[in-house]
């Protein structure tokens, strides 16, 4: 009587075990198939690199990267994108309650422009991955990745061309300077001509995004919208907007010594293009600036450790001498600070 129960139960260990070992390939098998269904197109040998990206590049590997990793909400829109379009919508990251505020700037991604609460936020090179973001809600973030670890996933799993098809569509709308306490199109745009202004200026979409600078022995940081900029360092942070100022406000002199335009004005840029050494800069000047020349722009590319690499040169004084460069990572200013190019005109 022992022997047939010790024998059965040895029987039906045995084919407990085999039924968890059928058990656990059908979940690796399952879990195969899903990770492969997963996929948002069909895979290609396209290469994505995460060095010297444009805004638009960067929202579109983000938004590749985190629709494979995450799928659900990211995942529709990042399908959506495909035929509608991608775009991100930049707010302060105030708006939201969200666990890291990143350098102050929250991406909110969609598909035509709708909101869907899937929104990041960026320290440098890595980038905080959020979803259902809604104000006043308090929002923890999914993970911390940087953008080349995200690339080198995209790549493993055969989506470069997406990340590459959603960019050549791809829009940043910096909504930061919104008023909310208005509802006229005609104000947001700047053609009010309130204090003299008569239209947003907009910068070239190479410029836009986050530049890096370790120049003259201090950490800054600049950050450029398509009508606007943010400069910070360790001791300041300001975000100026982009205006075309009319000729005449500029006529009368007591414009620019009034002290209530002086307030009302102060976070507004006077910018223009000129065109110098073959490159096409922005400059800006303060609003009611009387002399000087300012500041002005240009994103050129220079050779950096053997590679060509997209840089942005500031430049100030009479002859736009060469006041620093930016790099679009820190990393990257980090290791060529007060770095001299040939082609560049210093002082």
């Amino acid at each position: 009587m022992n022997k047939k129960i010790g024998l059965l139960m040895v029987t039906g260990i045995g084919l407990l075990l085999a039924g968890c070992g059928n058990q656990a390939n059908n979940k690796a098998t399952n879990s195969s198939s899903a990770s492969s269904s997963s996929l948002l197109v069909a895979k290609s040998n396209v290469k994505v690199n995460s060095d010297n990206i444009s805004p638009q590049e960067a929202v579109s590997l983000i938004s590749t990267y985190c629709g494979l990793r995450y799928g659900g909400n990211w995942a529709a829109m990042a399908k959506e994108a495909q035929k509608v379009g991608l775009q991100v919508n930049l707010y302060p990251s105030s708006k939201y309650q969200l666990s890291d505020g990143g350098q102050g700037v929250a991406y909110d991604v969609t598909a035509g422009g709708k909101s869907q609460g899937l929104v990041y936020t960026v320290n440098n090179d890595d980038v905080n991955i959020y979803q259902n973001v809604k104000e006043n809600q308090k929002s923890t973030k999914l993970a911390t990745i940087s953008k080349s670890e995200m690339a080198n996933f995209v790549n493993q799993e055969g989506q470069g061309k997406l990340v590459n098809d959603l960019a050549a569509k791809a829009q940043v709308v910096d909504k930061r300077s919104d008023d909310s306490n208005t509802s006229s199109s005609t104000s947001n745009s700047g053609n009010d001509h309130k204090y003299g202004r008569i239209g947003t200026i907009d910068v070239p979409s190479e410029m836009q995004g986050t530049w890096y600078s370790a120049d003259n022995d201090a950490d800054s940081t600049m950050t450029f919208g398509p009508h606007s900029y943010t400069y910070s360092n360790d001791d300041n942070r300001g975000t100026t907007q982009l205006y075309k100022q009319d000729p005449q406000f500029g006529e009368d002199e007591d414009n620019y010594t009034n002290q209530d335009i002086q307030n009302a004005t102060k976070n507004w840029g006077k910018a223009a293009f000129f065109n110098l050494d073959g490159e096409r800069w922005l400059n800006v000047r303060g609003w009611t600036q009387s002399a000087g020349d300012g500041e002005s722009y240009a994103v050129k590319t220079e050779t950096v450790d053997g590679k060509q690499v997209k840089v942005l040169v500031v430049g100030g004084g009479a002859e736009n001498w060469v006041d620093a460069i930016y790099y679009q990572s820190k990393d990257m200013a980090q290791q060529n600070a007060n770095k001299k190019f040939d082609d560049l005109h210093y002082r």
